[in-house]
């Protein structure tokens, strides 16, 4: 239709020569023909278009607003939240994921069953006036400093599995037949894709290519054998773009039946990043200028920090879903790269270093024996993922923020003076 309204005003040989004055309800219109003069009142909504000797044809027209960035439904207005599963919180495996409960089981013959509820949450990102580590830091190392901005405190209205944004890592053993039961509780349908697993096409969670979607209110069962072992995922597997952004992914461990070596801690670190506008709790979903970035959905200082003994065997799982890719750099060691989403490394092909890249939609698995006592930082090495929220001005002295916690290796004995490994060989 416009294509033809276009077309007729090429054929016409009269000018048209508007002038609009945008008030607040209407528009003031002045049309020119013939040394006369005709002005008309419409409402800003209309178009006009020129047919010919002394017409005009005045439609509709539909005017965009484009806000500055945009808010979802996040919940139904009298919707409530059910309350995380029973097993939620229950330690029924060998993995730590800092700051997000684990999620324990229970038994249907052999069959573990696992449930996760996908819900609105209002989560808490960072409250800088406490500081999971700042007690740790020797007074006598602190430096006087002016801050250059407000202690933050940063909520979000965000979606995730059991009460939190990750969901619970999910445990179990290869050769494990699990039962996992999702229980929708957003305002849209959603799915869940198991990420790296091997199982058959109608349980791998692509609405709508392998399942219809699971509608809000309704319940879907997932079951399938766990035929490989390593650090897997799992994330919406419908409307991706938005869900995925909007907190719902978690990470899904299997273990081999049995380890090339015994490890002493395990933790599971999961890394998210968010676009938040100033002042709001709502995730701006239509953006790449990310500006807060976290470890298991929080930001330093809230990170918790990983306590070990030294001596002890490490693994450090990292899982990474969203957007990005990140360097992740320990201080005081070198690890080895002992697995990914495709599973355990060979010993022959593991690569030593003190810094790992995350890519989007992968795993790495990292070990190291804790010989080395004291504080160690752990954290992304893109300069702008350690900074709460891009603080406008960097300058001065930038506190921590955001992918940024320590590694705590408490000492045998405090009185030993330091040796390196080396050292002990050389003296044998």
């Amino acid at each position: 239709m416009n294509i033809l309204i276009f077309l007729c005003l090429l054929c016409n040989s009269l000018i048209l020569n508007a002038q609009l004055f945008h008030q607040k309800n209407n528009t003031s219109v002045e049309f020119f023909w013939n040394q006369t003069t005709t002005e008309k009142t419409i409402p800003q909504n209309l178009n006009i278009f020129w047919f010919g000797s002394h017409k005009a044809i005045i439609i509709p027209e539909s005017i965009s607003h484009t806000p500055e960035y945009s808010i979802i439904p996040w919940k139904k207005s009298s919707q409530e939240i059910s309350a995380p599963s029973p097993l939620t919180g229950k330690q029924m495996g060998v993995v730590q994921t800092p700051g997000v409960q684990p999620l324990g089981y229970e038994l249907d013959g052999d069959i573990k069953v696992f449930r996760l509820i996908a819900q609105p949450i209002e989560h808490t990102i960072v409250d800088e006036k406490y500081s999971t580590f700042a007690h740790l830091i020797p007074n006598k190392n602190e430096v006087p400093h002016e801050m250059h901005h407000a202690l933050r405190y940063q909520k979000i209205k965000c979606w995730g599995y059991n009460g939190s944004t990750p969901g619970p890592t999910i445990e179990a053993t290869e050769g494990d037949r699990v039962r996992i039961i999702l229980q929708n509780e957003l305002p849209e349908p959603t799915s869940i894709h198991w990420h790296g697993i091997e199982l058959p096409n109608n349980q791998d969670g692509a609405a709508p290519e392998t399942q219809r979607p699971v509608m809000p209110g309704e319940t879907y069962t997932y079951e399938f054998t766990l035929y490989q072992s390593g650090t897997l995922m799992y994330h919406s597997g419908h409307n991706v773009m938005r869900q995925d952004h909007m907190g719902l992914n978690g990470t899904f461990v299997i273990h081999p039946k049995q380890y090339e070596n015994h490890i002493d801690k395990d933790f599971v670190i999961m890394l998210q990043q968010w676009a938040i506008p100033p002042g709001s709790e709502y995730l701006n979903l239509v953006t790449m200028d990310f500006n807060w970035f976290t470890f298991n959905g929080h930001a330093a200082p809230n990170i918790p920090v990983l306590i070990v003994n030294q001596g002890e065997r490490v693994r450090l799982r990292f899982s990474n879903i969203i957007m990005d890719s990140h360097p992740i750099h320990i201080h005081g060691y070198i690890w080895q790269e002992v697995g990914t989403e495709g599973g355990p490394i060979p010993p022959l092909a593991q690569i030593k270093g003190s810094t790992i890249l995350v890519p989007a939609g992968s795993t790495r698995d990292v070990e190291f024996i804790a010989w080395n006592p004291g504080l160690w930082r752990l954290h992304c090495h893109k300069l702008h993922h350690i900074i709460n929220a891009h603080a406008e001005v960097p300058m001065g002295i930038m506190e921590h923020g955001s992918m940024f916690t320590l590694v705590h290796v408490i000492p045998k004995n405090k009185n030993e003076p330091w040796v390196h490994p080396k050292q002990k060989d050389e003296n044998v």
